[in-house]
């Protein structure tokens, strides 16, 4: 052997040497005499990864460890450890214990806007859980104010590469129910917001801190709001105003901003306004008087929140009828300015024409007749007339409230007020929902579509917002529609049936 290979030997020994020294453990197979007092990692330990202390440098399973050192231990290959584990040597022996790496499924992947989970038990019980372990199940059931499932929940399994067998379904809006099961009843009463779920006040940013109640909305998804287009008309410019100068609020009592009256209301900003273009706040009759406006992030439908029926009919079908019962929810009309319930009965398009000073009402109005001294006040405009279908037992929205002919009065007590007939609602409006109602900043895409109401579709709703998660499954929470596609971001028009529907292209090729 030549010095020169002598050299480069001897020298890479001095950098293993080096190297031992440096990070405080020794090579597998080292001289016992040599590891005195040293502890040895345990050789093929499956799915662990050992670091030294404080170098924070990889070692090798089967490496001796000088006293004192410390180890710390995390698991490899996806694989986790419920704690950040840490082993001490000392004369020998470690001090800790050694964990076991076993793969799960992320609970992650079933966070949802309209669904929750629960892990089940060998014994067929239900706990809430984090972590799925392999070859275990969850069964999925819908969150307050969803549908879909009937009596047969979904279930999903763990498989052992750390993944579910099914992608998460997801639940239908379970639209115009107020949470008591009550119609709204007759008389101007304060009412619990479980009676009206829907309805939402829009509050005008005055400045940095303070915020003035403006109009009335009513919730038809998670993140749709629909009210009048006059609340955020500028008559200078003659536009619409900046999304930042407003703010909605959920399950409010009170109609003042101030959040420590309603310590459950839940608040958003405004992402999107969209008004159709031949809107102009004109003072004879305020055509196309009505706005969608998109949330930044959805409303958490719980007892005090929820969506209306937004049911839009046939062409032949447009009119409201006179003397259809319904009622308004408003703020206005006491000194306490809290949640009121209005009745109100519908005067078609023809009858209100009649009526003093109203024969230029524009054609997609129609009039509520405002009676038993039910007061309705500035700022109330924007909220929902709604009525009560006893087929369905749901509530629908039929218009939105527009103005009233005494424009100088605070309160209207008596007399005639005009509507926005939802059914009047622009191509503009749906067009532009449908090119921009994707909600951004969720893992899971999330779509909706005010066309899909108008076809009476299902509406999509999914989302990485995790809902308070119930302790219990119940027989309300698990109605859903069985092999729904979730995450469809393609929407297609497909023939189904005798007509041309928008639906969603499913892996099974069916329409909803």
């Amino acid at each position: 052997m030549s010095t020169s290979n002598r050299n480069i030997i001897y020298f890479g020994i001095s950098i293993v040497l080096i190297q031992i020294v440096r990070t405080g453990a020794s090579p597998i197979g080292s001289d016992s005499s040599e590891n005195e007092d040293k502890c040895q990692l345990p050789e093929n330990y499956l799915n662990l990864v050992a670091h030294l202390h404080p170098q924070n440098e990889t070692i090798p399973f089967g490496s001796w460890v000088d006293n004192y050192e410390i180890v710390h231990l995390e698991c490899s290959n996806d694989d986790r450890v419920e704690t950040k584990e840490s082993l001490n040597c000392q004369n020998g022996e470690w001090i800790g214990t050694f964990p076991t790496c076993d793969q799960y499924c992320e609970a992650e992947s079933l966070l949802g806007l309209s669904t929750f989970h629960m892990c089940i038990n060998n014994d067929s019980t239900t706990r809430e859980c984090q972590r799925v372990e392999i070859n275990s199940e969850v069964i999925i059931g819908c969150n307050i104010g969803y549908e879909g499932f009937r009596n047969d929940s979904p279930r999903m399994r763990c498989t052992s590469d750390g993944k579910f067998t099914d992608k998460r379904p997801t639940c239908n809006i379970d639209c115009g129910l107020p949470r008591r099961n009550t119609a709204l009843t007759l008389g101007q009463l304060a009412v619990e917001h479980s009676e009206a779920p829907w309805q939402v006040a829009i509050y005008q940013k005055t400045d940095k801190v303070n915020y003035k109640f403006i109009c009335g909305g009513s919730i038809i998804s998670p993140s749709v709001i629909v009210t009048a287009a006059h609340c955020f008309w500028d008559v200078v410019v003659e536009d619409k105003m900046h999304v930042g100068f407003f703010q909605v609020a959920a399950g409010k009592h009170y109609r003042d901003y101030d959040m420590t009256k309603d310590p459950t209301a839940q608040t958003a900003d405004v992402a999107e306004i969209v008004i159709s273009d031949s809107f102009r706040k004109d003072t004879d009759n305020f055509l196309g008087d009505i706005a969608v406006i998109k949330l930044k992030k959805p409303f958490i439908f719980n007892d005090n929140i929820s969506a209306v029926c937004l049911n839009i009919k046939p062409i032949a079908d447009l009119d409201v009828p006179n003397n259809e019962d319904g009622a308004v929810v408003a703020y206005g009309g006491t000194g306490e300015n809290i949640f009121r319930r209005l009745p109100m009965k519908s005067l078609s398009y023809h009858a209100c024409q009649l009526k003093d000073r109203l024969a230029s009402l524009a054609n997609d109005k129609f009039c509520l007749q405002n009676e038993d001294e039910a007061t309705l006040c500035r700022g109330d405009a924007g909220g929902g007339f709604v009525t009560y279908n006893s087929a369905t037992k749901r509530h629908e929205l039929l218009g939105i409230i527009s103005y009233t002919r005494f424009r100088n009065a605070e309160c209207v007590r008596e007399g005639i007020l005009t509507a926005t007939n939802v059914n009047y609602m622009s191509d503009e409006v749906v067009q532009k929902m449908e090119q921009t109602y994707t909600i951004t900043g969720l893992n899971n895409v999330m779509t909706s579509s005010i066309t899909q109401y108008k076809l009476n579709l299902p509406m999509q709703t999914s989302g990485k917002y995790l809902p308070p998660m119930p302790t219990h499954l119940t027989q309300g929470y698990m109605i859903m529609k069985n092999n729904y596609a979730e995450n469809t971001e393609i929407k297609k028009t497909r023939q189904c049936g005798c007509r041309e529907v928008l639906c969603d292209c499913m892996h099974n090729q069916r329409c909803n």
